[in-house]
């Protein structure tokens, strides 16, 4: 029944606003060897208030998965479920040069691959966000969606720049990859005496084994050392595969970032 749900959902996000989201011209980048395609669809006020500014919300494999936020963010916005968000897509022709932050070495999986990932945060940081910042009128709240290795990156960049992104989702994230270091220093983070004031939603569905041993240890360790200023969601969707973990997840990763921007009082 999720499932039959979330199709539907993806449908008709496909149909509504689809023409909204434009592309964004950038310069080659100074950081990545192949510059992604970005996307941008704006709130439907943006027009008519001209004063107002918007958090940005950035997703990972636009291409794929931005309609589908927007689609959602706009439902649940008519209904005073949720902000409105400048949306901003970003697709890359190599996922796992660009999201994976370190090289893998496991022949289990495809040795070589990946160790792109801080490049990728540079980017985006020093480039993305400031072109972003300087053509629409962005408020001070960023948020980071991605799914399964693009769900690795946002993890990764929940534990090594916190402060780029006020909140984070992130989807099934992979983070058995490579020797498990994102994981690893994800839980390290947690464990230290540093303020984490963020908002992070993690879900997994009916994978197993130990992509779900490492993810459920991971998950297990951010609860017990969670701080007050750290809002936690996870989800667990055992009945739904790895491909549809955004889908079904999505509503309640933005009802939990609402809910958050609210006690922030943005």
């Amino acid at each position: 029944m999720k499932i039959c749900i979330a199709v539907l959902l993806f449908f008709i996000s496909t149909l509504v606003n689809a023409s909204n989201f434009t592309a964004v011209k950038l310069p080659n980048s100074k950081y990545l060897t192949e510059t992604p395609s970005i996307t941008v669809a704006l709130p439907s006020s943006y027009a008519t208030n001209s004063t107002k500014r918007y958090p940005v919300l950035y997703v990972l494999d636009g291409e794929l998965n931005g309609e589908l936020v927007k689609g959602m963010l706009h439902r649940l916005h008519l209904s005073n479920g949720s902000y409105e968000h400048i949306i901003v897509g970003i697709t890359t022709n190599n996922r796992l040069r660009d999201f994976a932050p370190t090289v893998n070495k496991d022949p289990r999986g495809p040795v070589g691959e990946g160790g792109g990932g801080d490049h990728f945060l540079d980017f985006m940081e020093e480039e993305l966000i400031p072109k972003i910042n300087s053509d629409y009128r962005t408020s001070n709240f960023n948020v980071l969606a991605g799914h399964s290795v693009a769900g690795l990156l946002v993890i990764h960049s929940f534990q090594s720049r916190p402060k780029l992104f006020q909140s984070h989702l992130a989807f099934s994230p992979a983070v058995w990859w490579g020797a498990r270091e994102t994981s690893e220093a994800t839980k390290k983070y947690v464990k230290s005496k540093k303020t984490i004031q963020n908002y992070l939603y993690m879900g997994i569905g009916d994978e197993g084994g130990e992509m779900r041993e490492v993810y459920d240890s991971l998950a297990q360790t951010i609860m017990r050392n969670r701080h007050l200023d750290l809002k936690l969601q996870l989800d667990e969707f055992d009945n739904d595969s790895h491909d549809f973990t955004m889908a079904v997840g999505l509503y309640n990763a933005l009802r939990g970032l609402f809910h958050y921007q609210q006690q922030q009082g943005i």
